[in-house]
């Protein structure tokens, strides 16, 4: 069965409701699969930055330091030995590892879904009705968001760029975010104390998840 909830104007004033659909926000939470999509999305943006130099590429000349016997020093084949200062490392890092990993597009969905579900269940989802602001200002944002009493928030909007003035205007708030649908993330979803998703918004998101 489809739930009704309150439709908001910018000046969080009801103005209207809007029926749910059941096969997102009713959908169980399944914890180990948004715990899958959270791991797999930070290690999709992780970079393999950290990397040493083996013996074969460390700077230093190849030819043995002393003769092998009568110095009374140990044996010694090169200075870029690894048990020398400045020698080459052993199984040290390297740039060439991939931290990429992939998920069925699916499991993908199901996991949004289960997170939309559970922010639903936990009431951190606000629905509001389309709007778009005359100038990019960053101002008005902050009116806006403080209208809703949020200390941390995301503003979801449609894809099309019809309200790319708000996003430009959120970018300069730390703890605000405004972003369409296409560029929403499990992350964001999470990170945000609560949720505002448009009208339009909601429509394309109920498109995309219930196929």
């Amino acid at each position: 069965m489809s739930e009704k909830v309150n439709i908001v104007n910018k000046n969080n004033e009801k103005v209207g409701d809007i029926e749910l659909n059941e096969i997102i926000y009713s959908y169980p939470v399944k914890e180990a699969l948004i715990k899958e999509y959270v791991l797999l999305t930070l290690a999709n943006k992780r970079l393999g930055l950290a990397s040493t130099k083996n013996r074969k590429i460390v700077s230093g000349g190849g030819i043995k330091p002393w003769k092998q016997k009568g110095t009374g020093r140990a044996r010694a084949g090169s200075i870029r030995s690894p048990l020398w200062k400045g020698g080459g490392t052993i199984f040290g890092p390297t740039n060439e590892k991939n931290y990429k990993k992939d998920m069925p597009k699916k499991a993908r969905k199901a996991a949004v879904k289960s997170a939309l579900s559970y922010l639903f269940k936990e009431g951190r989802l606000t629905f509001i009705e389309d709007f778009d602001i005359p100038e990019i200002k960053t101002k008005e944002m902050v009116k806006f968001f403080s209208k809703f009493g949020i200390e941390k928030g995301l503003f979801i909007l449609p894809s099309a760029n019809i309200n790319d003035k708000i996003v430009k205007s959120t970018r300069n708030l730390a703890d605000f975010k405004a972003t369409n649908v296409n560029e929403i993330n499990i992350i964001d979803l999470l990170k945000y104390k609560k949720i505002l998703i448009s009208v339009k918004a909601n429509e394309e998101l109920e498109r995309n998840l219930a196929i």
